[in-house]
């Protein structure tokens, strides 16, 4: 543990080696030696096992494919792409990636929006209008969270006794803008099946209202825990990093 065994609250400095597989400070044992908390080999602590994702990759050319490599390494392993992540970097070229997702997951979101309330209450304002509406807000939302979902996380960390500056876990929060992407796809395709088969069939699709609404009420709370558990895997696999 963070504490080497003690009660009191302690926070590694940014200096200190900790075991990464427990979080143990290592400072003063052998490379040779183990982690007298779990037993892991404090050479493989100290190896060079963090690097930069695809996104971050500075050579020339090709960045929407650099974009949808770092994406789907994000989606399809998140616990393997933080525990090889290097935290202690500039956060900028991060922060374009969660930008870029932002804005696609705020317009399919957006776009679901807007679909489904003028297929539930046919409100007035114009089609265009209500879509840039709720994509703005949904941005906005969507940032926000982000920020304040940050501070609160580096805040409990240092109660905790864990080194997760806001730094680094923004650096996380900013890759894991790319979980929303799966979750509005859903979203956008569900709202959108149903907007077809009322303006098909209104009676019909109607009488389905009640299972329509429940199916998007059990997505959102599906949706919400896929983005805590994705959230955690995030922060479990940066807590211990060295670099």
């Amino acid at each position: 543990m963070p504490q080497n065994g003690s009660n009191a609250t302690f926070v590694p400095a940014e200096g200190s080696i900790l075991c990464e597989n427990c979080g143990y400070t290592l400072d003063g044992l052998p490379e040779g030696g183990n982690c007298p908390e779990c037993g892991c080999p404090v050479a493989k602590s100290l190896e060079d096992g963090r690097g930069l994702p695809a996104w971050e990759d500075d050579s020339p050319g090709r960045p929407r494919l650099r974009f949808l490599a770092t994406t789907a390494a994000v989606i399809f392993g998140p616990a393997r792409f933080y525990r090889s992540l290097q935290t202690r970097r500039d956060n900028s070229t991060a922060l374009m990636f969660a930008q870029g997702h932002g804005l696609i997951s705020a317009v399919l979101l957006g776009l679901a929006l807007s679909i489904h309330v003028k297929t539930m209450t046919g409100f007035g304002m114009h089609p265009l209008l209500l879509f840039v509406v709720s994509t703005v807000s949904i941005y906005l939302l969507v940032w926000g969270t982000t920020q304040v979902a940050a501070w609160l996380t580096a805040w409990e960390a240092a109660y905790r006794g864990y080194r997760l500056p806001k730094s680094v876990v923004l650096r996380g929060m900013y890759y894991h803008a790319a979980h929303y992407l799966p979750v509005s796809l859903v979203a956008l395709a569900t709202i959108a099946t149903y907007g077809i088969l009322f303006a098909r069939n209104s009676t019909w699709a109607g009488s389905m209202a009640p299972r329509y609404v429940l199916l998007l009420c059990i997505e959102v709370l599906a949706g919400a825990g896929y983005l805590f558990m994705t959230y955690w895997a995030g922060m479990r696999g940066m807590m211990f990093a060295n670099r």
